[in-house]
């Protein structure tokens, strides 16, 4: 299936108390082309002093075998390697992590760009940034995930200059291949005020943008960024509010937003008033044309029931921002997304003494990945990193926890969210059982057609800035900025793929879209979508079709193509038995299902009881009991049911009554 704004159907933290792995081991063939590269645009080493900034981060090997990599540390000032580390054979579900404060080949107070080559297997990363750790009451924590891909257009929806006391360091990293000419255009969110800054970044170095020591800019404003550059660039933006004279420091990090063509954004979490933390959401335009946000909410663990709608035209580049903590709403833990246009949401969470932040996704994914969950890591009262994961468009999803000490798969769990797109659910790692304190786990998310999404909130209760937060990663692209492809290039039936097109005009409308299907005729679609602002198009397909598949995009008299392959499935559904209250089915035991019935007029039975999922028994049965259904003629049951990122189907007709 092809995920858009609607579904189309197209054929059935880590501390320095952990042991830090061997250095540089057996040299690499560095003539391979990588499987995955990764950009970390801001790592440093006691940066301010001994107490001062330090960025651990972590690797994590989300592929099948094992992979061998390489850390080419890169100096701010010029961009120069000056230290490349390489680890061989890190396991499959297994993760590395590297302490810069422990690297003697590391200059104290240095500053630097990272690029993280695998060769092997697909990896991701997460890094945190920590200053203060022995000082309890004035720590600062950040976060930000690894850049697998970037654009040439990064939006940023805030950047302070000195307002309420937070300046925002924007940290720029090159992705591409030749030096990039970057320009950097600042408009308050007023409107009223404007400048534009320009940086030049050699290839895979990184240029940051201070505030506070930026002339154009004017003091206690509020900007939204965007940036324009001859390469692809990743960014990262970390916010301070940390004067020596502030008794209570706080900071958070997110990282800039690519351009994207998808009219959904998706956030899993927001708060008003919990344990002290309000959110404010700040929506950006990431279109060519003026659009009206409509942001909608609901509870945690349950459906969307409210709807806002934003001013009827936000200017591209410009904001709309929403504070909960000023809204006569109640108190507590919503999830949202927001609609309209193509926009960038970041979601701003702030208590007296602590601040995080993250961006919104759009990526439909049905792998999404988290390097680093901890559960009491540090003692009682030290790191525990509760999931909040979102439905998309799925209707499941299961939470695979590998203990980071040695890849163990330690426990799996189902998450239910039926036919409620947008719907959040929080793990507290705490409340699981299964779980052991003071240990760290790698965690993978695998849900069904439609995918989800996630962000993890760090927090400890050891006082002072106490919290971050970071976004679920997806599978990274097969090529590079401006190359078309689809990822993964094969996977089984059942699987989803992220097809990813460069070179169209920006913000071309309509698209038309075809997809190849061998057997049958090329399904095509017009969509009333454009195309991004930086000449990309990104669709989603759960292919079920074997063989190889080829997706054309059409737009402003340009089209685009990418393929990818189709294998056989690992397991099928068949239904049992169809009739007027019940349905039943087989297939693999302990896969997930769910079930639905269409009556004669084209709706659908509304019962509780036939839309919950179920997990098949030991033989691979399921079934459902509802209320039996008034009327006549022939209505149909659809049972699917989900494995390992995989989704299968079929249907059955019954008859009424």
């Amino acid at each position: 299936m092809l995920f858009r704004g609607i579904t189309l159907t197209i054929a059935i933290l880590l501390t320095t108390s952990l042991v830090q792995l061997t250095g540089a081991t057996t040299a690499l063939a560095i003539d391979l082309q990588p499987t995955t590269t990764i950009f970390l645009p801001n790592i440093t080493k006691m940066l301010g002093g001994a107490d001062g900034w330090n960025t651990p981060f972590i690797v994590q090997n989300v592929g099948t075998s094992s992979t061998n990599l390489t850390f080419e540390f890169r100096r701010f000032s010029d961009g120069a390697v000056v230290k490349t580390r390489t680890v061989t054979g890190l396991a499959s579900g297994t993760s590395v992590f590297h302490c810069p404060n422990c690297d003697d080949q590391l200059a104290a107070g240095g500053q630097y760009s990272v690029v993280i080559k695998s060769f092997g297997s697909p990896v991701v990363a997460v890094v945190n940034e920590h200053q203060n750790e022995a000082n309890p009451q004035r720590q600062e924590a950040l976060s930000y995930d690894g850049l697998t891909f970037g654009s040439t257009k990064v939006y940023l929806p805030y950047v302070s200059a000195l307002s309420g006391g937070f300046y925002c360091t924007v940290i720029s990293q090159n992705l591409g291949s030749a030096p990039a000419s970057v320009t950097a255009d600042f408009k308050s969110y007023d409107g009223q005020k404007t400048a534009q800054l320009t940086r030049t970044i050699v290839a895979g170095g990184s240029q940051f943008i201070d505030p506070r020591f930026e002339p154009n800019l004017t003091a206690g404003t509020e900007y939204a960024v965007t940036l324009s550059s001859t390469q692809p660039l990743g960014v990262v933006v970390n916010c301070h509010n940390d004067d020596a004279s502030n008794p209570a420091p706080r900071a958070f990090s997110y990282n800039g937003v690519l351009a994207g063509s998808e009219i959904r954004t998706f956030a899993p979490y927001a708060a008003k008033n919990v344990n002290g933390r309000t959110s404010r959401v700040v929506i950006q335009n990431v279109g060519t044309v003026a659009a009206q946000p409509v942001l909608h909410w609901g509870f945690l663990g349950g459906p969307i029931t409210t709807f806002l709608n934003g001013p009827v035209s936000v200017a591209p580049g410009a904001v709309w921002t929403y504070d909960f903590g000023a809204s006569n709403l109640p108190d507590g833990e919503r999830s949202l997304y927001v609609s309209g246009g193509q926009f960038a949401v970041l979601v701003d969470t702030r208590s007296p003494t602590t601040a995080m932040g993250f961006t919104g996704g759009t990526e439909y994914a049905n792998r999404v990945y988290l390097p680093n969950i901890t559960r009491t890591l540090g003692g009682p009262s030290g790191w525990t990193t509760p999931i909040i994961v979102q439905s998309q468009d799925g209707w499941a999803a299961t939470v695979k926890w590998y203990r980071f000490a040695d890849g163990a798969l330690v426990y799996t769990q189902l998450l239910s969210f039926g036919f409620e797109p947008a719907m959040s659910i929080k793990v507290d790692p705490r409340s699981i059982p299964q779980l052991t304190d003071d240990t760290q786990y790698a965690v993978t998310i695998e849900a069904s057609r439609g995918g989800v999404g996630a962000v993890v909130l760090e927090l400890n209760d050891r006082g002072g800035d106490s919290a971050m937060a970071y976004e679920g990663m997806v599978p990274s692209p097969t090529a590079g900025f401006g190359t078309s492809s689809c990822s993964p290039t094969a996977d089984v039936s059942g699987s989803s793929f992220i097809c990813r097109f460069y070179g169209l005009p920006p913000g071309a409308t309509p698209v038309n879209y075809a997809i190849t299907v061998p057997g049958q005729a090329d399904f095509t679609e017009q969509i009333k979508e454009s195309i991004a602002s930086d000449g990309s198009y990104h669709v989603t397909v759960a292919a079920v079709s074997l063989g190889l598949r080829t997706v054309t995009v059409s737009a402003g008299g340009s089209s685009k193509t990418a393929s990818f392959t189709v294998n056989s499935p690992t397991f099928g559904v068949q239904i049992t038995q169809s009739q007027n209250g019940s349905v039943a089915a087989t297939t693999r035991a302990g896969a997930a299902c769910i079930a639905y019935a269409q009556l004669p007029d084209k709706t659908f039975v509304t019962s509780n009881l036939l839309a919950v999922v179920k997990t098949a028994d030991g033989v691979g049965k399921v079934s459902w009991t509802y209320p039996t259904q008034p009327g006549g003629g022939t209505a149909t049951h659809f049972v699917e049911c989900m494995t390992n990122g995989e989704t299968h189907g079929a249907s059955a007709p019954f008859n009424l009554p």
